[in-house]
């Protein structure tokens, strides 16, 4: 992502990074991702880290309907008719048939 945007690590950490621990999340802004655009879809589509690539199949999904129905609420590219219960049954599936979905 530095290299995408052509910024210093330090820079990228000031403006679109939070960082609690040692865990990294980008900001957000209106409740998505501060580089999502309503009409772009993702800004940042050719830096983004390896974890936004696997977004929005974040194993505490399969942990929590709670989890699914945050992730839900803030993504735009989730089937928002689909069920909990499909979801996870989905996502188990593609979990089996592929190892590039590693968690």
């Amino acid at each position: 992502m530095v290299a995408f945007l052509g910024l210093s690590r330090q820079e990228v950490q000031e403006k679109y990074w939070r960082v609690t621990g040692g865990v990294v999340q980008m900001k957000t802004v209106a409740g998505h991702c501060i580089f999502y655009d309503e009409n772009r879809g993702c800004t940042v589509h050719g830096g983004r880290p390896w974890r936004c690539g696997q977004w929005p199949l974040h194993p505490s999904i399969l942990r929590d309907p709670n989890n699914f129905a945050t992730i839900r609420s803030s993504c735009p590219g989730l089937n928002a008719e689909l069920s909990y219960e499909e979801f996870c049954t989905r996502l188990r599936q593609l979990l089996d048939e592929t190892d590039s979905l590693m968690f």
